[in-house]
C-alpha cells in the first residue's frame, strides 16, 4: 500500500495531532538507550517489540517485555533503559473516569472489598489476541501518519472497550490501582497538577476551591491530609531521583530547594532511614519505606 492519500491535507489540518504533546505516540528505543520523563498525564505503555527495564515511584528495575502493557499514572518521574531494541505505543489518557459508558472506573474498587487478602503490586497485563491486533492496526496508522485527533481519541476509547470486554475486573483493579479513588475526576486533577504547587493553598487555588473545602474533599478522597500527601510525593520523587538518575546529590538537593547538603541528608535519614549514598549503593527503591502518614484508599 502506498500510504495515506493527500498526506499534506492531513498534516496541515488543525485537527492533526500535535507532535509536542501527542495523544498517541509510537517510537523505538535502541538497545542501551534511556527513556526518561515526568508523567504529566496518565499513560498506557504498550510494548510491541523488545524489552524495557523501568523504574517509577516505589518500583525499581521492573522488566516489561513484548506483548505486555503498563498503566503509568500522572505525577511520577519515570526512568527506563532498553535491554534490546524496543518498540512502544504510548496512549495519553485525559480521563480515567469510565471504562465504558456504563462502568465507572472507581467501581473496580468493589473487587478489592471482595478480597480480604488483596495486596497491590505493579501489574503488567499481557496482550491477548484482540489487544495485539489493536496494536498492529494502531502502529500502521502511526507509520502512515494518519493522526487526526478525533481518530486517535476514538482509538483510545476503543482500547478501553477492549479492557472492559476482554480482561477481568481483578486484572483491571491491579492494573489501574495506583490511580483509583472514589472520586476519579478530583484525583485526576490532583495527580496532573500537584507538581505545580508548593503548598496546600496553592493547590486549592488551582482547583478554585476555598482552602477548607479543598482540604475536606482531599481527605475524603485520599485518606490523608494535603500536607502529608504532598510531602509523600516529594519524598517519593526524591527517592526516585537518587536511585534512578545519574544526577549528583548536590544537583538533586538544589532541584528540590534544600537549604544545604546537610538538610538534604537529614531529610533522607528521616524519610528513608538512610543517607543518599546508602540508597544509591543499594540499587533498590523498595528497601526504603517512606515514613510519612500512609495513604489509605477510601471505601
Amino acid at each position: 500500500m502506498a500510504g495515506v492519500l493527500y498526506a499534506h491535507e492531513h498534516t496541515s489540518c488543525y485537527n492533526y495531532d500535535k507532535p509536542e504533546k501527542p495523544i498517541i505516540q509510537g517510537f523505538t528505543i535502541n538497545k542501551g538507550q534511556g527513556w526518561n520523563f515526568f508523567s504529566e498525564d496518565s499513560k498506557i505503555i504498550l510494548i510491541t517489540k523488545g524489552q524495557l527495564c523501568l523504574s517509577f515511584g516505589d518500583f525499581s528495575d521492573r522488566i516489561i517485555s513484548k506483548g505486555e502493557f503498563l498503566h503509568l499514572p500522572s505525577g511520577y518521574q519515570f526512568t527506563s533503559k532498553a535491554k534490546e531494541s524496543t518498540t512502544l505505543l504510548i496512549l495519553k489518557l485525559t480521563s480515567l473516569t469510565k471504562l465504558c459508558d456504563c462502568f465507572a472506573t472507581e467501581n473496580l474498587l468493589l473487587e478489592k472489598d471482595k478480597d480480604a487478602d488483596f495486596k497491590h503490586d505493579l501489574t503488567f497485563l499481557t496482550m491477548n489476541e484482540v489487544a495485539w491486533n489493536y496494536t498492529q492496526g494502531l502502529e500502521f496508522y502511526m507509520r502512515d501518519g494518519l493522526k487526526c485527533v478525533f481518530l486517535l481519541n476514538a482509538k483510545i476509547k476503543e482500547f478501553f472497550y477492549i479492557l472492559r470486554g476482554y480482561y477481568t475486573k481483578k486484572d483491571l483493579l491491579d492494573f489501574f490501582y495506583l490511580h483509583l479513588t472514589n472520586d476519579i475526576s478530583f484525583s485526576d486533577f490532583i495527580h496532573q497538577n500537584h507538581h505545580k504547587a508548593k503548598t496546600a493553598q496553592e493547590l486549592a487555588d488551582l482547583s478554585h476551591y476555598s482552602l477548607s473545602g479543598f482540604q475536606k474533599r482531599f481527605k475524603r478522597v485520599f485518606g490523608i491530609s494535603v500536607y502529608n500527601w504532598m510531602l509523600e510525593q516529594r519524598a517519593r520523587n526524591i527517592l526516585h531521583e537518587i536511585n534512578g538518575s545519574a544526577k549528583s546529590f548536590k544537583e538533586i538537593s538544589n532541584e528540590y530547594e534544600f537549604s544545604s547538603p546537610s538538610h538534604f541528608n537529614n531529610f533522607c535519614k528521616t524519610h528513608f532511614r538512610a543517607t543518599p549514598g546508602e540508597i544509591r549503593d543499594s540499587g533498590k527503591i523498595e528497601t526504603f519505606l517512606i515514613h510519612t502518614e500512609k495513604k489509605e484508599r477510601s471505601k
